[in-house]
């Protein structure tokens, strides 16, 4: 599928650099737009965060520029460790990868999330407070560039934020009128009869 469990849509359908099957969050790469804390134990100095240039680039402290869209999330930290072993006796070395993710339309609070690619849509959709009540949990879709694709079942958790892009828009639904009105319309319904009812039995 296109991103994950988005119901599989053809390869036609499917947004630039999105990946051709469903992936562990660790085998996806670091992408340009992404954010990257790094934390390194007792050395406050070289712990930071920084964001993924154009180029795949990020300046690291003491590493100075550093190609990391080459690397697999997954591998990203040992790779690191690696590194910073060259001046750091055996470096305690913690790695955490964010995308930039929009969370729009009907969800209690719509803004621009960092989230951690281990997360799951259901979880990204949580953290902008979950859908509203005049949502539609089954109108979801995932705008990238001017493709939109549609997203089933992500309640049951999948695709993972790390089949997203940084600059993703996540865009949930409205219900319709009736269905968000259903218990008005019912009334407005029975009001209606029970005049017909009473005209019709008025002599």
């Amino acid at each position: 599928g296109a991103i994950g469990a988005i119901g599989r849509p053809s390869a036609a359908q499917q947004p630039a650099g999105s990946p051709a099957a469903v992936r562990a969050p660790g085998e996806a790469h670091v992408r340009p737009g992404d954010r990257i804390v790094l934390r390194v134990w007792r050395e406050a100095s070289l712990s930071d965060t920084v964001t993924v240039d154009q180029n795949g680039d990020v300046v690291l402290p003491r590493l100075g520029p550093y190609s990391v869209t080459s690397h697999a999330i997954g591998s990203l930290q040992d790779s690191l460790r690696r590194r910073y072993a060259e001046f750091l006796r055996n470096p305690s070395i913690e790695v955490t990868v964010l995308r930039r993710i929009g969370v729009h339309g009907e969800v209690k609070q719509p803004n621009l999330y960092w989230v951690d690619v281990t997360m799951t849509l259901r979880d990204v959709i949580a953290q902008a407070g979950g859908v509203s009540e005049d949502g539609n949990a089954n109108d979801v879709v995932i705008v990238r560039g001017g493709t939109r694709l549609k997203v089933s079942r992500w309640e049951l958790g999948g695709p993972f934020a790390s089949d997203l892009e940084s600059g993703d828009q996540i865009v949930v639904g409205r219900r319709s009128w009736l269905s968000r009105n259903a218990l008005a319309a019912v009334s407005a319904l029975g009001v209606v009869v029970s005049i017909f009812v009473t005209v019709l039995s008025s002599p």
